[in-house]
């Protein structure tokens, strides 16, 4: 997973033609392990971030900043080439006109000594839009964190509704059964009792059966947001979400300057103004002077002139003095705009940002009191069952069947719960850029 203090400079093109590869293998080319079952949370949470193609854009971007440089670097690199002049030309000494042959060839060596300023501010850019990339990838792959612990959380809250709705349908259609046998054999139960009880079988049967395609349904979801579709996960562990829910939430004018200060969505932004910035100074440096050096090794097919040079060493300024195009305002004027823009898309970001964090502390407090309640229904469905129990066992009440479907989805709704305020908590660390709590580095 990356960070922030993890990137580095790519020395080739050769590299990012390797990681290219990398992202896009071709197909049958790289076989991967398959999901290990039980499938953990952590495992999932590993495993999406190897290969998923919505990763793969933001790598991307981040990759061609990094090439972006590479071409910045190079332009104080060496260019070497090869001088090939074949020529005719009649000597102004000679009064005839006398074509000779005057063909030359030659190896020169140019190299940039300085500009000035103008690729230091380039490189300033570059650097800048590299660290906005990355922030925005760490960002991706904080909210694919996310997805994939929401799909991990659905498949597992599928299951216990699924067990919930099918003890639901027990109940109902023993008593539905058993109604109609007495109508059928004794006439107890009239007409409309019975076709009560049906309906709610019935119902409790569509309830049961959406549920268990609700089942099906998340596995796919999360192997699509694993990036292994059609492999389907039968079991899934229960995470351990203890370090989630003992936290205590912090007070939002105490957090609210460091989720700022650390947030990967309001870094990017920031990056983008000094990149923006850069380039404006770059701008204003577009007409500035040149200094080079250029290196010569000759030879001529007429060697009679003695102003004919085997080896030359130039130190060569190119100082522009006009430009009637207006090239250096336009291009000043416009990177001010985008400065303008950047700017205005950091405030933006800043302003949603304590937005999102004030609504998710209050969200936080309103799922722990959810917590609290569930705890308190569960246990006292809990109570209510063992009393239930006992009673029926000395057949003096016939609702422990209740009590069983009243456990069932008490225990869903208490796993639903703890699932919502975890979910909560994972999305303050993405916030504050901070590692997840179920995944190790």
């Amino acid at each position: 997973m990356l960070r922030r203090e993890s990137i580095r400079r790519w020395p080739s093109i050769a590299l990012a033609v390797g990681l290219w590869i990398a992202f896009f293998p071709a197909e049958g080319q790289v076989e991967r392990a398959s999901l290990p079952q039980p499938l953990t949370l952590q495992s999932a949470l590993t495993v999406s971030l190897e290969s998923h193609p919505d990763l793969v854009p933001a790598r991307a971007r981040l990759q061609a900043a990094q090439i972006r440089e590479m071409q910045v670097d190079a332009s104080y690199g060496f260019d070497a080439f090869v001088e090939l002049q074949p020529r005719a030309s009649s000597r102004a000494s000679n009064s005839e006109t006398d074509f000779q042959n005057d063909s030359r060839y030659g190896l020169v060596l140019d190299k940039r000594l300085t500009d000035f300023g103008r690729t230091t501010a380039r490189k300033e850019a570059v650097r800048a839009e590299i660290n906005a990339r990355q922030a925005e990838l760490i960002a991706r792959q904080d909210q694919h964190l996310l997805d994939v612990m929401n799909r991990y959380f659905a498949v597992i809250l599928a299951d216990y509704a699924y067990r919930a709705r099918n003890e639901q349908l027990a109940l109902d259609y023993f008593r539905f059964s058993r109604m109609q046998e007495r109508h059928e054999r004794f006439e107890q139960f009239s007409e409309l009792e019975v076709a009560e009880k049906e309906a709610l079988y019935r119902k409790a049967y569509v309830n049961r059966h959406r549920a268990d395609l609700e089942r099906r349904l998340t596995r796919h979801e999360l192997a699509l947001t694993l990036g292994r579709p059609g492999e389907l996960s039968s079991e899934l562990q229960m995470p351990d979400l203890s370090v989630y829910l003992e936290r205590e939430i912090p007070i939002y004018t105490e957090i609210v300057d460091q989720a700022i200060a650390r947030s990967p969505i309001a870094q990017a932004r920031r990056d983008d103004v000094e990149a923006a910035r850069a380039k404006v100074d770059v701008a204003k440096k577009i007409n500035s002077p040149v200094l080079s050096i250029q290196l010569e090794a000759r030879d001529y097919y007429d060697t009679s002139f003695s102003s004919r040079d085997r080896y030359r060493a130039n130190l060569k300024l190119i100082a522009p003095i006009f430009n009637g195009t207006a090239r250096q305002e336009t291009a000043v004027a416009l990177a001010q705009l985008e400065l303008f823009e950047k700017e205005a898309e950091l405030v933006g970001a800043e302003f949603k940002l304590r937005e999102i964090l004030l609504n998710l502390l209050a969200e936080l407090q309103v799922g722990q009191a959810e917590i609290n309640a569930a705890e308190a229904v569960e246990n006292y469905r809990a109570y209510y069952q063992d009393r239930s129990r006992a009673m029926y066992e000395m057949e003096m009440s016939a609702d422990f069947g209740d009590a069983q479907a009243a456990v069932a989805e008490a225990i869903f709704d208490m796993i639903r719960v703890e699932f919502q305020q975890a979910m909560r908590w994972a999305r303050f660390d993405a916030l504050l850029a901070r590692p997840s709590l179920l995944i190790k580095e």
